[in-house]
């Protein structure tokens, strides 16, 4: 059977044209549209099904069943709260979401793809009479998923800036990279994780918590700024030249905090051994490593070198001073700086306690009146579209959030749970509120939005790219086939104690050959120069061209700059790229899932439950069987291809 091979219809696909453009400029649909089925694009050679498949083990923490009942009543209390303040704004909450598109939904939410064929027929069949207990139960069951892990760090990718770069142009960031993910893994705790990356300290490749530090240590004013702004939402970055004009941060208050941190470094000498100043035992070689006919070698063998004396550590003796054009009365240029944090809890410095941790503890405390307030309104906007305080990161001295009732209580069930993300989500998806249909209406900036419902928005870059996964791949979306990052870092560790030249020059091919075996894994996967394997498995971030750059990942060089907006780039990666294309390959699994099936009917349904995770209505069921008598097999290509070009398809409804 074919399904890929039909011409354009000139009027279908004007018409399919027209619709898909609604979406990509960002129009919610409007109203029912009957289907409207166009010609699928001729398909390239197919690829070779690969015969077996490398699977990454991951133990996911699961959540605990025994505490859904606080679960529930603390989403029946926000319930309460958001339909007190619709009331109070004289607001109707909107209706309540079908199961059909609640799945969706919460797949989309959770796990950042949609579901898959075999997933949405199966749970849709064990809908019960308790209709709310079986939501909790697919809730659960998605939180416990890998799935969950990866969307997490694909949200998080953007706001930490991860990048796949070198740090020292000695050693790949991958194994910082892969800790964050190992963190929403394992559910650690997000203030235990926060205080790990300021405090983190030792040799990177032992320890790769520390690149958070290392990322942005050649520019450690701004590291501070950055630290302020991703986790306790505030921006401070105006006070580093000069008193903020808007807040009442002083210059001499931003050096202050920066005081905490002065004392960071983030590379060591060469250690001292059997008496003798090592670096001559290490560069003893050096002159048969020249002579290599390898041009590399010499600069493999500094690499290696740099990458293990990448160490995070701390000097005691290093103080900031303010700048030499400091003008203000409250201090005098170049004077020390002593540190002091901006606001309640007050902390000092211990004696014997290293600054950062002080730091550290100040950030992450549940009595610091904006960690537990920005990680609560950064989770709610997740959901819902938009923080009950926005921007996410701007928050000010006089802010007010939409509902402050409803914000303290967030707050204050984010401490309850100890800053357990995924309890705290959970609690979100069970409330009535996120249950409800999206809102269509765009909400300006600076607007108030008072949560009928989720506003209705796009999928984001990676959203929309593993929901092609899932349709598409020659594998199951579900495994995992990144690079082991942090066993590759094992294998240029050393003990340059007593590691001699050729032991560095051994470790590092040691590690390039395991680096290429790794790039290698990927390969089955491979589609028309694509890894069709799932967004947070591929290199960060990608290059400009790549399905998930045009639809708007972010470079990763300022902190959450991805966007949804639409373009004519991505309209002609809908009608015409490879990932659409991909879904008619004889080895992809929706080709799989649709030829197993006999009859027409029940191939039509496997179609629509794929792509849109409903059956089709009366009437698009016969447009889509008109299409295949017409064209035949070909037709089911045809009206695949027009499904995933529809709003429905690219909208978290």
């Amino acid at each position: 059977m074919r399904m890929q091979r039909s011409l354009p219809a000139v009027v279908a696909i004007i018409t399919v044209i027209a619709w898909v453009a609604s979406s990509v400029q960002g129009a919610p649909p409007r109203g029912k549209k009957s289907l409207q089925l166009a010609a699928a694009p001729v398909a390239a050679k197919k690829p070779a099904a690969p015969e077996s498949f490398p699977q990454r083990i991951i133990a996911v923490t699961k959540v605990d069943p025994s505490s859904r009942p606080q679960v529930l009543k603390s989403a029946a209390k926000i319930d309460n709260i958001v339909d007190q303040n619709l009331a109070k704004h004289k607001l109707e909450p909107n209706a309540h979401l079908s199961d059909e598109l609640f799945l969706r939904r919460v797949f989309l939410d959770i796990t950042g793809a949609i579901p898959s064929f075999q997933q949405a027929r199966s749970m849709l069949a064990t809908r019960r009479a308790n209709n709310d207990e079986w939501r909790s139960g697919v809730i659960d069951s998605l939180l416990n998923t890998d799935g969950y892990a990866s969307h997490m760090f694909n949200q998080w990718a953007d706001i930490l800036r991860l990048r796949d770069e070198m740090f020292d142009r000695t050693v790949s960031a991958a194994s910082y990279n892969e800790w964050v993910r190992r963190c929403f893994e394992e559910n650690t705790h997000f203030d235990t994780m926060v205080f790990k990356m300021l405090t983190a300290e030792g040799k990177y490749l032992e320890h790769p918590e520390t690149g958070y530090v290392i990322k942005d240590s050649n520019m450690p004013l701004d590291a501070v700024n950055n630290t302020i702004r991703i986790f306790l939402g505030t921006q401070i970055g105006c006070a580093q030249c000069h008193n903020h004009p808007f807040e009442n941060w002083s210059q001499k208050e931003f050096y202050q905090i920066a005081a905490f941190t002065t004392g960071l470094q983030t590379k060591q000498g060469l250690p001292q051994a059997a008496g003798k100043d090592h670096a001559k035992v290490l560069m003893a070689d050096l002159d048969k490593i020249k002579k290599n006919p390898n041009q590399n070698a010499m600069r493999q063998f500094r690499e290696s070198l740099g990458a293990n004396l990448l160490v995070v550590g701390e000097n005691a003796k290093k103080v900031l001073k303010l700048p030499k054009d400091y003008r203000y009365d409250d201090g005098k240029p170049e004077s020390e700086v002593k540190p002091h944090v901006l606001f309640e809890p007050a902390m000092e410095v211990k004696p014997g306690e290293s600054p950062r941790v002080t730091f550290a503890k100040w950030v992450t405390s549940k009595e610091n009146p904006r960690f537990a307030r920005t990680i609560a309104n950064r989770m709610w906007k997740k959901y819902f579209g938009a923080g009950q305080i926005e921007p996410v990161d701007d928050i000010k001295n006089d802010t007010v959030p939409e509902n402050p009732e409803l914000m303290t209580y967030v707050e204050q069930e984010m401490i309850r749970v100890n800053f357990d993300l995924k309890e705290f989500q959970r609690i979100i998806l069970n409330s009535k509120a996120y249950q409800r249909e999206a809102s269509h209406q765009e909400v300006q900036p600076g607007e108030e939005y008072h949560f009928p419902g989720p506003i209705l928005r796009r999928m984001t870059a990676e959203q929309a790219w593993d929901s092609f996964v899932t349709l598409a791949s020659f594998h199951d979306p579900r495994e995992y086939h990144r690079e082991p990052a942090a066993h590759d870092a094992q294998t240029i560790t050393l003990d340059l104690s007593k590691a001699t030249a050729q032991d560095v020059e051994k470790a590092q091919k040691a590690h390039q050959n395991d680096t290429k075996n790794d790039k290698s894994r990927l390969k089955p996967y491979e589609y028309k120069g694509l890894n069709m394997v799932r967004a947070s498995e591929l290199p960060l971030p990608l290059p400009e061209g790549h399905f998930l750059r045009e639809f708007g990942q972010s470079d990763h060089q300022e902190i959450g700059s991805s966007h949804t907006d639409g373009s004519v780039l991505q309209a002609l990666q809908m009608f015409n790229g490879p990932i659409t294309h991909s879904l008619l390959e004889p080895t992809s699994i929706m080709y799989k899932n649709v030829t197993s099936m006999d009859k027409i009917e029940d191939r039509i349904d496997v179609v629509f439950l794929s792509v849109l995770c409903r059956r089709p209505s009366d009437d698009q069921r016969r447009l889509a069987r008109q299409e295949i008598q017409k064209h035949g097999n070909a037709g089911y290509g045809n009206v695949i291809w027009a499904l995933v070009n529809t709003p429905e398809f690219l909208y978290v409804q």
